[in-house]
């Protein structure tokens, strides 16, 4: 019985190490997507996204940190997991522009739990997103306006101020 059980025990494995490389190697195009987008507004804190499966059979997603460490999205701060969620928003939208027309990006606000460099890191992944669509990004965080006037025309990005 011991040799029977070490030879399933290796199997299984086995068979782990196996699923967990072909799902790294084959991970969907808004999960790859989503993890370069998450390392430029993470400023290269994390390096990209992974998905595996908890000890119930569920799917969890996991940051990877430059250091190759993995946190949870419960182990994230609650910018990070501000921008960990633009970044997936972006990804899926980025993929669904590619075979029907693009919808316009609107929000209100999504900056309040980043630092001034993520900020500005967001403005500029905001702004190449916009090369394809319509992006419009309310805010009342004066360091957010001077940062899209800084990024300019030659970003096309427009600041419209409104008055008191």
């Amino acid at each position: 019985n011991a040799e029977q059980y070490l030879r399933l025990t290796i199997a299984r494995l086995i068979l782990e190490e196996q699923m967990e490389s072909y799902r790294q190697n084959n991970q969907t195009p808004v999960l790859r997507r989503a993890g370069e987008l998450f390392a430029k507004l993470t400023l290269g804190s994390f390096s990209g996204l992974r998905d595996e499966l908890d000890d119930n059979g569920k799917p969890v997603l996991l940051g990877i940190r430059a250091d190759k460490t993995e946190v949870s999205v419960d182990g994230m701060s609650d910018g990070t997991r501000d921008q960990l969620f633009l970044a997936l928003r972006l990804a899926t939208m980025e993929l669904q522009r590619d075979h029907q027309d693009p919808v316009h990006f609107v929000v209100d606000d999504i900056m309040v739990g980043f630092d001034d460099k993520r900020s500005k890191a967001c403005l500029e992944v905001l702004a190449d997103f916009a090369q394809k669509t319509q992006v419009l990004v309310f805010t009342h965080h004066s360091m957010v306006a001077q940062a899209a006037h800084a990024l300019g025309l030659k970003k096309g990005v427009f600041v419209h101020e409104l008055a008191e």
